[in-house]
C-alpha cells in the first residue's frame, strides 16, 4: 500500500506511517435543515457535495511530525493555503486542513498521534 504524501507546489513530503484503521472518509452533502415554530422541518438541498478526510495517526516518528510541523506552519499556514493530498490508492485531492494547530502530539518518547482533519475544495 502507497504511503499518504502532502504537495504544495515544490515542497513534497511523505509520511512514512499509515494511518489508523478503519478508514471511513466521510462524503457528505449540504442541506441546511431547521425546523419552524410549529415543529416542521424543512430541508433545503444546496446541490454540492463535500468530502472529508480524518487522517488518524497513532506512531508517527519525530521526523514525520517535523515535516508535518514544517508544511503546516510554513507551507499551507493551517487553514489558509490548499495542498495535494494523495491518499493510499494513488488517488490526488485538492485539500484544505480544517486544523488551525498541529493536530500531531508526542504520545511518548519521540512517537507521536492525532487526527488531521482535511475538507476537499469544492
Amino acid at each position: 500500500m502507497a504511503k499518504i504524501i502532502f504537495t504544495k507546489g515544490a515542497v513534497t513530503f511523505t509520511f512514512s506511517c499509515g494511518r489508523v484503521y478503519p478508514i471511513g472518509d466521510a462524503g457528505q452533502v449540504n442541506v441546511a435543515c431547521d425546523y419552524s415554530d410549529g415543529g416542521e422541518l424543512y430541508a433545503y438541498d444546496k446541490g454540492i457535495s463535500e468530502q472529508f478526510f480524518d487522517l488518524v495517526f497513532d506512531r508517527c516518528n519525530a521526523t514525520d511530525y517535523s515535516n508535518f510541523d514544517s508544511f503546516f506552519k510554513t507551507t499551507i499556514k493551517g487553514p489558509l493555503n490548499t495542498f495535494t493530498y494523495t491518499d493510499e490508492s494513488g488517488t490526488t485531492h485538492t485539500v484544505r486542513c480544517l486544523n488551525t494547530k498541529n493536530p500531531l502530539r508526542e504520545t511518548k518518547y519521540g512517537v507521536y498521534a492525532g487526527t488531521i482533519n482535511l475538507r476537499e475544495e469544492i
